[in-house]
């Protein structure tokens, strides 16, 4: 989800409450982290009515060595995380 997608659900939460936009507020609507600059930004917008400037998640790209030893950190995990699930089941 995009920044401004994000924003603007929680725009729209406190208007459907009836309640002013404030930092703090807009950050306990929100459920991914998204930049200071732009959530003051969205305060500034929606205090002077104006709809929300385009903003956009910033790209991340991993080489394919990082993409590989992210993967194989994952399978590390869930194998752990099966291992355990198995043993609760040996258990019982």
């Amino acid at each position: 989800m995009s920044y401004q997608a994000a924003l603007e659900r929680a725009l729209k939460a406190l208007a459907a409450k009836g309640q002013s936009a404030t930092v703090a507020k807009i950050k306990a609507q929100l459920d991914t982290q998204v930049p200071l600059p732009l959530i003051i930004q969205a305060v500034k917008s929606a205090k002077k009515n104006q709809s929300l400037p385009a903003m956009s998640a910033p790209e991340i790209t991993l080489s394919d060595a990082e993409r590989i030893d992210q993967l194989e950190q994952h399978i590390t995990q869930l194998s752990e995380r099966l291992a355990r699930l198995e043993a609760t089941l040996d258990n019982q």
